[in-house]
C-alpha cells in the first residue's frame, strides 16, 4: 500500500528557448526504442501509454524522475493530435477538454499539453478543480465529448490501472470511441516526424463542470432502466485506489447514499489484481456497510466485495456483468442485446435476446451501436474490428457491415411480436468496461421498414459508471451474485510477458494450428483463429469439451494475455498448462 505523498518527485530540466510570450522546444531525434513507443508494432488500444518515470530509492527515500526524453514523447503526442485536429476540421471551432486522473505526473503533462494547444490557437477547458489541476474519470472525459456540443476534441491523460510511474492518453474526436485504424496511424506518423514544438505559457484555462454533466446524464439514463429506491440511507464503501473518485462519490450522495471513502492509495491502482480484505473487513464492519466498490486510477475497472449472510466475497466484472445481466433479464424481463468481448463471461449469454461477440477493446464494441443505429463509421475501423454474431445453433457469423446484423435483429424482433420493446444494449469486456444504452424500434411511415433509435447520448467507449449504481441496487434489494450465476465454470485470465516482437512471433507461430486439434496435457484442443475483416488474427480459441481458452496480445502492455471459461476445480492447472505450452513451443 503506498500513499503518494511518501514520493518525492522531480523533473529534469527542460532546455526552452524563450521567444517572447512563447517557448520553443527543440526535439532530440529519436531512438529506435523511442520510435516503437510513439508508433509500436501493437498498435495500443486507447492511445499512448509508457512507463514515463523512473523509481529511484536511494537511503531509504522514494522518489520518481520524470526524464526529458520520455516526457518529449507526450509532447510530440499532443502536437501530432493538435495538427491533425486542425487539418480535420480546417482550423475551425478549436476547443478541447484535457483532463487527468490522479498520477505523479498529472499536472506536468496538463500544463504541457494545454500550452502546445494553447499556441495552436485551441480554447483549452478544464475540470473544475484545484488550481492547475483538472481531475476527472476516463469515462467521464470521454463521453464529454459528446455530451458537451461545441467542444469536440477531448485528451484523457491517464494510464488506467498500470503502475503509477506510467502515464498515457486517450484521446477523443467527435464521437466517444477509442481512436484506430487510418487515423490513429496518421498521428503517430506526424509524431515521429516532428523536430520542435511551441508552447504558450501564458493560456488560461475556460472552467467547466464535465462531472456534473456526466452525473446528470446517468441519471436520466438510470431512470429508464430501473428505480432506484434501495440506495437512499444505504452505507457504501468506495475504495477508489488513487485520488479521490469525486464524480463517483458526487453521484451516490445525489441518490442518497452514505458514502465511506478510503482514501488509502494502492499501486498498481488495479482492484482486480489488488485485494486488501483485512481493510475492507475492518471499515465495512466499523462502518455497517455490506457492499464496498473498488476502482483503479481511471475508474473503468472495477471489483466489489460484498458481505451476505455473515460471509464476504470478492466480484471482478465477469462475475459482477454476467449476474447483473442475468438478474436483469429474469427477474426484470429486460431484453439484453448482449455486445461483449470474445474473452468475456459466457455466463449470461443463456438470458440475451442475441449474443454478439467482438473484439478485445471499445475499438469493436462501440462499432455494433453504430452499426445499429445507423451512423456512418469509417472504413478502417470496420477493416481492422473483429465482429461476429451468435445463430440459433451457436455459430459465430462474420459481420463487415450493419445490414446482416440489422435483418437478423429485425427478424428476431418480428418473431417474438416485440416491436413495442425497449432493449437494453450492454457493451461490455472482461476486465471491467461496461456501457449501456436503451434502443427503441421505431416503423418508417412510407416504406415500413424498421429503424433502431435512441433518446440518449450514444457513448461508445467505457462507461461503467450506470452498471455500478445497477448492481449497487440489486444488491441492496438482497439479488446474490453468488445466485445469478454457474459457479461450476470459471472465468480467470493471466499474462505471459512478451514486448512487441514477441507477441507478433507467438501470433504468427501458432498460426499453423488453425483449424487444427492439439493435444496439450493430455486434453484435446480444437483451435480456431478470429480475425479481423482484413482477416488479420488478433485472437486465438481452444476448445475442450469442458472448456474454452483464448489468447491474444495485449495493447496496454508488454505481455500475451490469457482467459478460460472452464471447470472450478481444474481451471487454474489448465490456464497454466495451455499459457506454459503456448510460451515454450511459441514464443
Amino acid at each position: 500500500m503506498i500513499n503518494l505523498i511518501d514520493f518525492e518527485f522531480e523533473l529534469e530540466l527542460i532546455p526552452f528557448i524563450e521567444d517572447g510570450d512563447f517557448r520553443t522546444l527543440k526535439l532530440p531525434e529519436l531512438t529506435e526504442e523511442e520510435r516503437f513507443l510513439v508508433d509500436p508494432i501493437v498498435a495500443p488500444t486507447s492511445g499512448l501509454r509508457i512507463q514515463i518515470l523512473d523509481n529511484i530509492e536511494t537511503e531509504g527515500k522514494k522518489k520518481y524522475v520524470l526524464r526529458n526524453r520520455k516526457l518529449f514523447l507526450f509532447l510530440r503526442a499532443f502536437k501530432a493530435i493538435s495538427q491533425k485536429y486542425k487539418e480535420m476540421k480546417e482550423g475551425k471551432n478549436l476547443k478541447i477538454l484535457i483532463v487527468t486522473d490522479n498520477r505523479p505526473s498529472k499536472q506536468i503533462l496538463l500544463q504541457y499539453c494545454s500550452q502546445i494547444f494553447a499556441y495552436e490557437g485551441y480554447e483549452i477547458y478544464h475540470q473544475t478543480d484545484m488550481p492547475g489541476e483538472s481531475k476527472i474519470s476516463a469515462p467521464y472525459g470521454a463521453a464529454s465529448v459528446v455530451l458537451f456540443e461545441d467542444i469536440n476534441l477531448i485528451i484523457v491523460l491517464t494510464a488506467s490501472h498500470n503502475d503509477l510511474s506510467w502515464n498515457g492518453v486517450k484521446f477523443y474526436i467527435d464521437y466517444p470511441i477509442p481512436l484506430s485504424g487510418d487515423l490513429f496511424k496518421e498521428i503517430a506518423d506526424k509524431a515521429l516526424k516532428l523536430e520542435e514544438i511551441k508552447f504558450d505559457p501564458n493560456f488560461k484555462p475556460f472552467l467547466i463542470d464535465a462531472e456534473q454533466k456526466n452525473n446528470d446524464y446517468v441519471i436520466s439514463l438510470l431512470s429508464k432502466v430501473l428505480e432506484l429506491n434501495n440506495l437512499r440511507g444505504k452505507n457504501i464503501v468506495i475504495w477508489p485506489y488513487l485520488g479521490k473518485a469525486r464524480g463517483i462519490v458526487n453521484l451516490f450522495n445525489r441518490l442518497g447514499a452514505n458514502v465511506i471513502l478510503i482514501e488509502e492509495e494502492i499501486n498498481p491502482p488495479n482492484p482486480i489484481k489488488v485485494l486488501r480484505e483485512d481493510k475492507l473487513q475492518q471499515v465495512m464492519e466499523s462502518e455497517d456497510s455490506d457492499i464496498a466498490l473498488l476502482l483503479d486510477a481511471d475508474r473503468d475497472r472495477i471489483a466489489l466485495y460484498v458481505k451476505q449472510n455473515g460471509e464476504y466475497y470478492y466480484y471482478i466484472p465477469n462475475e459482477i456483468y454476467s449476474a447483473m445481466h442475468n438478474i436483469l433479464a429474469n427477474a426484470f424481463h429486460k431484453k439484453i442485446i448482449n455486445v461483449r468481448t470474445i474473452p468475456s463471461d459466457l455466463r449470461g449469454d443463456h438470458t440475451s435476446f442475441i449474443n454478439i461477440l467482438t473484439g478485445v477493446g471499445y475499438k469493436h464494441l462501440g462499432l455494433i451501436l453504430y452499426f445499429l443505429l445507423g451512423i456512418e463509421v469509417d472504413q478502417s475501423k470496420v477493416d481492422t474490428a473483429i465482429l461476429y454474431y451468435e445463430d440459433e445453433n451457436k455459430d459465430l457469423i462474420k459481420i463487415d457491415n450493419a445490414a446482416p446484423l440489422k435483418q437478423k435483429l429485425f427478424e428476431l424482433i418480428k418473431k417474438n411480436n416485440l416491436l413495442e420493446e425497449d432493449f437494453l444494449i450492454v457493451m461490455w469486456e472482461e476486465s471491467g468496461g461496461h456501457t449501456l444504452n436503451i434502443l427503441n424500434i421505431s416503423k418508417d411511415e412510407k416504406t415500413g421498414a424498421l429503424r433502431f433509435e435512441t433518446k440518449f447520448p450514444i457513448i461508445a467507449d467505457k462507461y461503467p459508471v450506470p452498471a455500478l449504481v445497477i448492481i449497487t441496487e440489486l444488491i441492496s434489494r438482497g439479488y446474490k451474485i453468488s445466485d445469478s450465476i454457474d459457479w461450476s465454470i470459471k472465468g480467470i485470465n493471466r499474462t505471459i510477458s512478451a514486448i512487441d516482437e514477441e507477441k507478433v512471433k507467438i501470433m504468427n507461430n501458432f498460426g499453423k494450428n488453425d483449424g487444427k486439434t492439439i493435444k496439450i496435457n493430455n486434453k484435446q484442443y480444437k483451435v480456431s483463429a478470429l480475425s479481423d475483416n482484413n482477416n488479420k488474427v488478433d485472437l486465438y480459441q481452444l476448445k475442450s469439451n469442458d472448456s474454452t481458452l483464448y489468447f491474444r496480445p495485449s495493447g496496454t502492455g508488454p505481455e500475451v494475455r490469457f482467459y478460460i471459461f472452464g471447470n472450478r476445480d481444474t481451471h487454474l492447472k489448465e490456464i497454466k498448462a495451455v499459457y506454459d505450452y503456448v510460451k515454450i513451443n511459441y514464443s
